[in-house]
């Protein structure tokens, strides 16, 4: 029961926040609300054959293609929009910090392939590489600045915690518990959407209207 409330709820915060992206996007139309539009629907689309599967079959998916097609698409957006927020300076930059990102990823996907499938896990691990390298070399590219800098440092710590929640669900999902609240997955898919919300924020902010 947990278990469903929990892909309602996501499915309910994506489709909202992608209606509010779009409704954003067709009022300024500014690109980085467009993408962010498209990111909500990837994951919408993704809840929504989740939250399908598990009412009419009373499980969750035995095959994850469908929806993990949709998160990773997802992320291949939320990647553009890093690169659409930047400039050339920003991407220019390097920090030892960056060298983070590859080491962790690294490190849990060889975790996560005797968990689940090796192409699946190599590829949504290359994408939280990829975001998470960006974002920290943008934090540490706006750290000290006000204004524009201070908004866009906000946006990539957004995305860095994002990143960070989606490591730990999924090494919760190794370990599962129950489907009750004693479940550690659960806390962490909530705290996700959390996230999702944030990130809309701190884009507008960036961006604004």
């Amino acid at each position: 029961m947990v278990e469903f409330v929990d892909n309602i709820v996501q499915f309910a915060v994506t489709l909202v926040a992608g209606c509010l992206s779009a409704v954003f996007y067709c009022r300024s139309r500014k690109q980085p609300y467009f993408l962010l539009a498209c990111l909500y629907g990837c994951f919408a689309l993704a809840g929504l054959y989740w939250t399908l599967y598990y009412l009419l079959f009373s499980e969750t998916p035995q095959i994850f293609y469908v929806s993990e097609t949709g998160w990773i698409s997802g992320y291949v957006f939320l990647y553009l929009l890093q690169f659409t927020l930047s400039d050339k300076e920003e991407r220019a930059f390097r920090c030892p910090a960056m060298w983070l990102s590859p080491i962790v990823g690294i490190l849990l996907a060889a975790y996560y392939v005797t968990y689940g499938d090796v192409f699946a896990t190599i590829l949504m691990n290359t994408m939280m590489i990829l975001l998470s390298w960006h974002s920290i070399r943008g934090l540490v590219y706006w750290g000290g600045q006000g204004g524009e800098g201070r908004n866009l440092r906000h946006f990539h710590l957004a995305v860095i915690c994002f990143v960070t929640v989606e490591y730990c669900l999924w090494l919760s999902s190794c370990f599962w518990v129950s489907d009750t609240l004693t479940n550690p997955y659960f806390w962490f898919d909530f705290m996700l959407m959390g996230t999702v919300v944030v990130l809309l924020i701190t884009v507008k902010r960036a961006v604004g209207m």
